[in-house]
């Protein structure tokens, strides 16, 4: 089974989610995307409309099991075939689907706790369904967010949450292991530094700073964002489980409607992390210096009708009219002092800005 992680091209993508009112069509939205220069895609369910749209483009498309269906196909191995021949099979290969993940988060919702154990025999009974369908290009996985570590500071004590790690995270990664699959990682620097910026340097927490940050033992750290991936490393390593792959399925910087966010910051964060993920050879982690990690930036428009936080819905980069929110470059070309002034292009450098204070 392919792994993207072992690619010679670095890869950039963008999440394409749709609870909005206002948002072009699916063909339009693709139409979009190519002119972003964007390869891979990622979508919240398996929407005909979008996966057609998506079909003979070349890009790379990560579909999803939404939460609600999780409980129904870990308790059928029937109810998952059925799901992978009308959501996957009438599409694939036409529709270059890379991922499947089983749901989004679910480990962060404790109102959904007894779906918890059905996680990772809901991923084996679809990754069988693919297998009866002669689809073995697919690689099976979750979307898991930061709050699943119990302990992430320094990265070398990092360890998932006790109530998940051997009941659920242990056989998730034994799952991903075997299936030679990825560990979905939803990480964002932005919610570490906004709880906690009194502590956190903003330019760390934005690749903002050229100096050493956090030392963990013989470990240095410039950005959170490793920080952050090297911790989840550690945690995975701790039970047993060191080597498998991370994709990084979301990660970005709100415009509005927070502490911290505006556009100037999600512009310098989304650029730069943009450079990383495309940079060749790739960058990788303190923990795996030039490991190529895929990564999706959330998001590709602002989302009006999205519960909770102002934040939730400002996290695009295009207005739903296709007009872009800042200026960015997604094959990871330009620098911070190549970008036009008037499209928010730095006011200082990061080598002129003040060192960081310690996380």
């Amino acid at each position: 089974m392919k792994c993207l992680t072992d690619a010679a091209t670095p890869q950039i993508g963008i999440n394409y989610g749709r609870v909005a009112d206002n948002l072009p069509s699916p063909a339009q939205v693709v139409s979009l995307i190519k002119n972003l220069n964007i390869g891979l895609v990622k979508i919240y369910d398996a929407n005909s409309q979008v996966l057609n749209a998506l079909a003979n483009t070349g890009m790379e498309v990560s579909v999803m099991v939404p939460n609600e269906q999780i409980s129904n196909i870990a308790s059928s191995q029937t109810s998952s075939d059925n799901w992978v021949e009308q959501n996957i099979v009438p599409y694939y290969p036409a529709t270059q689907i890379t991922f499947l993940a089983v749901g989004n988060e679910i480990l962060s919702d404790t109102s959904i706790k007894s779906v918890w154990a059905q996680l990772v025999p809901a991923m084996s009974n679809i990754y069988s369904s693919l297998v009866k369908n002669n689809i073995s290009q697919i690689q099976v996985t979750t979307a898991v967010a930061s709050d699943a570590l119990g302990n992430s500071f320094p990265p070398s004590n990092a360890t998932f949450r006790d109530d998940i790690a051997t009941s659920v995270i242990k056989p998730m990664l034994s799952f991903l292991s075997r299936t030679n699959s990825v560990f979905f990682a939803n990480i964002y620097p932005y919610f570490a530094w906004a709880s906690n910026a009194q502590q956190i340097s903003l330019q760390y927490a934005i690749f903002g700073s050229s100096n050493v940050v956090v030392t963990d033992g013989s470990t240095q750290y410039t950005s959170l964002m490793d920080a952050m991936l090297d911790a989840t490393i550690v945690a995975m390593k701790n039970l047993g489980y060191g080597d498998v792959n991370i994709v990084i399925s979301e990660t970005g910087w709100p415009t509005m409607g927070g502490t911290g966010a505006n556009v100037k910051n999600a512009a310098l964060y989304n650029r730069r992390m943009v450079r990383r993920a495309m940079a060749s050879p790739s960058v990788g982690t303190p923990l795996r210096p030039k490991a190529t990690i895929p990564t999706f930036i959330f998001a590709l428009f602002n989302e009006d009708q999205k519960p909770g936080a102002a934040t939730e819905r400002n996290w695009g980069v295009l207005y739903p009219n296709g007009s872009s929110v800042y200026a960015i470059d997604f094959t990871g070309q330009l620098g911070d002092d190549q970008y036009d002034s008037s499209l928010l292009a730095p006011v200082q450098s990061p080598t002129q800005a003040p060192a960081p204070s310690p996380t």
